[in-house]
Parts: structure tokens; sequence; C-alpha cells
């Protein structure tokens, strides 16, 4: 194709301008950098909708132009290593034994070690239920955030809803019994 377009008389190897996607300018590439410096939190659906470009064009925009990638807010490691394992088969190991040992009491006064992460009483049933109210909403000062964070935390109070904690020794029985190895849907 390309000897046929020189012998032709082609002089210029850049590409000829066609029909199809039209690229994209530097003044949008530059107003989206912009809404992202004034807030890294919009959405592209926002963004879109604030530089009146497609939804596409926003996500080539983000990827292929400014480099960006979406960071996704949870991560477990599926691939634990040998010593990671061990701890987490002793720590679910030793909560169970003082389960057993001490019920619902030990519940109350758990302590959660910081290579565990899979077993965070917190993120187990807590904040999620602490977030789903709050999803979509944009707050525009950080007092607003922490009075709807505190709404949620009542409510979740007021209607017993954060019962997961219960759930809890059945989890590390799992653990325990897969020898401290993550399993998916635990």
């Amino acid at each position: 194709m390309w000897v046929k377009a020189f012998n032709e008389g082609r002089q210029n190897v850049a590409d000829m301008r066609r029909a199809g996607r039209p690229r994209v300018s530097e003044e949008e590439v530059y107003a989206l950098s912009a809404l992202l410096e004034s807030d890294r939190r919009h959405t592209i659906r926002e963004l879109a909708r604030e530089t009146g470009l497609a939804h596409t064009t926003v996500l080539h925009i983000l990827k292929e132009r400014l480099g960006m990638r979406k960071i996704a807010s949870r991560g477990v490691s599926h691939d634990l290593t040998e010593m990671q394992k061990w701890l987490r088969y002793d720590a679910a190991r030793n909560h169970l034994e003082r389960y057993e040992r001490e019920g619902e009491a030990f519940l109350r006064l758990l302590y959660h070690p910081p290579y565990s992460t899979g077993l965070s009483p917190c993120d187990f049933d807590l904040i999620p239920k602490l977030k789903e109210p709050l999803r979509g909403i944009r707050f525009r000062t950080v007092l607003e955030n922490l009075q709807a964070v505190d709404r949620s935390i009542r409510t979740i109070n007021t209607t017993g809803a954060a019962k997961g904690i219960l759930r809890l020794p059945h989890r590390w029985q799992r653990v325990v019994h897969n020898a401290g190895d993550y399993t998916e849907g635990q």
C-alpha cells in the first residue's frame, strides 16, 4: 500500500486526514486535565457532562493522553506468601480458640492484626453498610461529609444492621480449614 502511494507521487509519510474518530484537541485534553487537578474524584460521567465530550472520548483522553488508570478501592492479594498464609492461619486459629472460650464477649474486644487484611471486622461488615447510603453523593465541604457519615453510623446503630461481625467465627474456621490461604467469597 505504501509503495503504491509513493510510486503514484506521494512524498509525505504522515497519515492523511480521513473519516473516523475525530482527533482530540489539545484544548480538550487541557480542559479535562484542569478539571482533574481541581478534584480527582470526578466520575467519567461528570467529566463528560462538564466538558461536553463523549463518555468514550473522556475515557480515551484519560487512558491514552493523560496516562491515567482506575485504581480499585479494595484489593486483596490472591497470591499470598507462605508467611502471610501462616500469619492468617495463626490469627484465625487464635481468634477461634478465644471465641470458643469467651463467646460473643470476645467479639467486643477483638484485636485486629495489621497483616490480616482479609479478616478485618470493620471491613467485613461495617464499612460497606456505612458507605451504601452515601454512594453517589458529592459533598462540597468536609463538614457535610462528616455529618453524613455520622447520620449513617447512627442509622446502622439504631437499626442493628451491623451484625456481620457475628459471622467472623465462621470466616476464621474457613481460614483455618484452608491453612491460611485466601479463597474467593470469604
